[in-house]
């Protein structure tokens, strides 16, 4: 297939956003990186980590599948808020610190060196563009994509994505970053480059001590039936939680997804594809904002990735008010977005096999804002 790109040429939308942007910081004399305000909440968030792993060994056994329950929250809420800024490089002015930040993704099962290859390098360039973005691959259990084959069980997808969704981590651990490094691509796209030797040896030596952390240690202490239990509903709630707040991001039905012609050229300006492609839910949520790291702001994310989240609010309402921005697609509430994604994956269940559905709301200039 050809090399899936971008036109060459001007790029006005990007330029207008990035000229608001920096004006908005300029007018403050605000860095774009974390506050005080996410390093507090990085702390209280570490320690909720080392709280609920220590409590797994500390509780009574009739209480100790409850911590491991928790401790798969704490490691969720640890990814949105301290791996995923650091990830972008937005979570500190300090390059230690972004890369001590983005390394706490080894701490929780996967690789830093793959997040950037998978998240940062195809997800946010070609986002729900089919075989690059590898967020809307369900190996075929699901179908995301218009452009994806429809198989006949897809029909009921919108009822038995639930029950996969608490599998996603386990397999994206245990199978997917496997696979990706020794295909070294992600989709179809190579590596932006080869691993290094330090990479090698961080990858295999944090998946080694993934499980000396979370097998081999609590064996020590508990019949192997039950640390196999603890794990996989640690696992259940981190995978669900990874899931869904992806989900309700991309795979709506006020997002589109988008292919390249038969040169493998996107249509629109990166922007602009971002803008197509995103969707931010429950805006006006404070607990959810705090809670998932500002992942409810995905649009802002998108645009702006190497922003700290503790600034989304105040670029949502900036792109909200600037009248020469394309509305922000936007559910107002948790609940309609959940329904939003409900009612994707249901059309996309029963539609056509690559019938010609890119979402449910085209009309860009059209959405009602938040």
């Amino acid at each position: 297939m050809p090399q899936i790109h971008f036109r060459r040429g001007e790029r006005p939308l990007h330029q207008q956003l990035t000229r608001l942007a920096d004006e908005y910081f300029a007018q403050r004399r605000q860095a774009r990186t974390g506050t005080a305000a996410l390093y507090t909440k990085a702390l209280i968030i570490l320690s909720l980590y080392g709280l609920t792993y220590s409590a797994i060994f500390l509780l009574p056994q009739t209480l100790n599948l409850i911590a491991w329950l928790a401790h798969g929250i704490a490691t969720a809420l640890l990814g949105f808020n301290v791996m995923h800024d650091g990830a972008h490089q937005s979570f500190s002015q300090s390059r230690f610190l972004n890369r001590l930040a983005a390394l706490s993704f080894n701490l929780i099962g996967s690789n830093r060196f793959y997040w950037a290859q998978k998240h940062n390098r195809n997800h946010h360039s070609f986002t729900n563009v089919d075989e690059v973005d590898e967020d809307i691959d369900a190996m075929g259990l699901l179908r995301m994509s218009p452009h994806q084959r429809r198989y006949w069980f897809h029909r009921g997808q919108h009822i038995y994505a639930w029950l996969l969704y608490p599998l996603t981590s386990l397999f994206w651990f245990f199978v997917l970053d496997y696979r990706a490094w020794w295909r070294q691509k992600i989709g179809q796209r190579d590596f932006a480059r080869k691993p290094s030797g330090r990479d090698q040896f961080e990858f295999w030596l944090s998946k080694c001590l993934y499980l000396v952390i979370y097998l081999l240690i609590p064996l020590q202490f508990f019949s192997p039936a039950h640390v196999l239990s603890g794990f996989l509903l640690m696992h259940a709630a981190l995978g669900f939680l990874f899931a869904v707040v992806f989900q309700l991001a991309h795979v709506v039905d006020k997002a589109e997804f988008l292919s390249p012609d038969e040169q493998g050229a996107l249509a629109d300006e990166w922007a602009a594809h971002q803008l197509r492609t995103t969707v931010d839910f429950a805006p006006d949520n404070r607990l959810l904002s705090w809670l998932l790291g500002g992942l409810n702001f995905q649009v802002e994310h998108h645009l702006f990735p190497r922003i700290s989240h503790v600034h989304y609010p105040a670029l949502h309402r900036l792109l909200s008010n600037a009248g020469m921005v394309p509305a922000v697609r936007c559910y107002p509430g948790l609940w309609q977005a959940l329904k939003g994604h409900y009612h994707h994956l249901r059309q996309l269940g029963q539609a056509n096999r690559r019938q010609p559905y890119s979402g449910g709301t085209p009309a860009h200039d059209a959405l009602p804002k938040c």
